[in-house]
């Protein structure tokens, strides 16, 4: 599909969305010939259910909800192998950043969003992750996780792989855990700022039209 037959066929909410994608990711994406090699190199394709390349043509197409709504943009595990390899010098891993912040920025939430904000705030406050901690708290606030959760559990924990006496329970942290919450709030303005930007182009296009 063509830029021009993309643009079209968008809707003007989807326009917006496509245009706050290409501020974050960048105009770049707008080359993609979609070839593949992204989803092909790709280490946790098999587990996605929209493959990246696909994820980079509902951005093009302005399919904001299809593109939000997908579990693949939470299984990036920012190895930047879609990066390394794309012809276009296109970075996949940016767009799924941008369609992260774009999901939490509207204030939408999965199981896969609130699992990963509460690795996110026990890595800021401890430094280090608490399987107890962390399955506990994803346990209360996605209940429906309990019984997996408490399987993998029973199986791991006889074996040694998850220690219960974890250190940041009692509330010790690592050194350095200043240094830390500086990079999270550091990375937390930036992401400001390119929400921001993304949002003045967005009414920047509104206003042309």
């Amino acid at each position: 599909m063509t830029e021009k037959t993309t643009m079209a066929t968008a809707t003007a909410e989807g326009e917006v969305f496509r245009e706050k994608v290409l501020a974050l990711a960048g105009e770049v994406v707008l080359t993609c010939i979609q070839c593949g090699t992204c989803s092909a190199s790709c280490p946790t394709a098999h587990m996605m259910d929209t493959p990246i390349r696909k994820l980079v043509k509902l951005v093009l197409e302005g399919e904001k909800e299809a593109a939000l709504l997908s579990r693949s943009i939470w299984l990036c595990t920012s190895c930047l192998l879609c990066t390394v390899r794309c012809p276009r010098n296109i970075r996949p891993m940016a767009v799924v950043a941008a369609l992260k912040s774009i999901y939490e920025d509207e204030g939408m939430k999965c199981k896969d969003s609130v699992f990963e904000g509460i690795f996110a705030r026990q890595i800021r406050n401890y430094g280090r992750i608490s399987e107890v901690l962390l399955s506990a708290e994803y346990m209360i606030r996605s209940p429906s996780s309990a019984v997996q959760i408490m399987s993998f559990g029973a199986e791991l924990v006889p074996k040694g792989k998850i220690e219960l006496g974890f250190e940041a329970a009692k509330g010790e942290r690592i050194e350095g855990t200043e240094e830390m919450k500086r990079i999270f709030d550091l990375v937390g303005d930036e992401k400001r700022a390119e929400a921001e930007k993304a949002e003045a182009v967005g009414e920047a296009e509104e206003a042309t039209k």
